[in-house]
């Protein structure tokens, strides 16, 4: 199942698991003799699913950590801010990360070193993106790509080149 109908899959079980226990709550107040309006099991529902929903976004990106294996670095984490979620606009949501898995890097005799980039966006199956690494004159090479000149603070580079590789 793709990562929005998981979502979706979700945000309704939330919405079954509120709407019993509203229910429930509802009519142990009544029989209290207190009485609550008709609206507040529907807006009780509803805002139990928004709540979810909020924190299902804001919580992929430490769920998604977690499961990396031991060891990976994190180079680069991605935000978005999205019209229908106002608030993200002051706490963007992160929905894409870039990661190097130091124990996977190799080297070519000629000191060519090779990486597996692991790309993971917030809807999208993980993508391994090779790339090649020239530590001595500071050139990367994406898979099937062209050498160019890499920046200075490009986290990708830095990680690569810096590790000491045994043997």
């Amino acid at each position: 199942m793709t990562g929005i109908g998981t979502e979706l899959l979700g945000v309704i079980a939330v919405g079954i698991g509120a709407a019993a226990v509203l229910y429930a709550l509802q009519h142990l107040l009544s029989k209290m003799g207190i009485a609550l309006p008709r609206r507040s099991l529907p807006a009780g529902i509803g805002l139990a699913m928004v709540i979810y929903s909020v924190w299902n976004d804001y919580a992929w990106h430490d769920r998604t950590v977690a499961r990396l294996p031991e060891g990976v670095q994190i180079l680069l984490v991605g935000h978005d801010s999205q019209p229908w979620a106002p608030w993200s606009y002051i706490w963007p949501v992160p929905v894409r990360i870039a990661a190097l898995d130091p124990s996977r890097i190799t080297e070519t005799e000629s000191g060519i070193r090779r990486a597996q980039i692991m790309l993971m966006d917030r809807r999208a199956p993980v993508l391994l993106v090779p790339q090649d690494f020239d530590c001595q004159q500071r050139l990367i090479r994406p898979a099937n790509g062209d050498w160019a000149t890499v920046s200075q603070d490009d986290p990708a580079f830095a990680a690569v080149c810096e590790i000491a590789l045994p043997g």
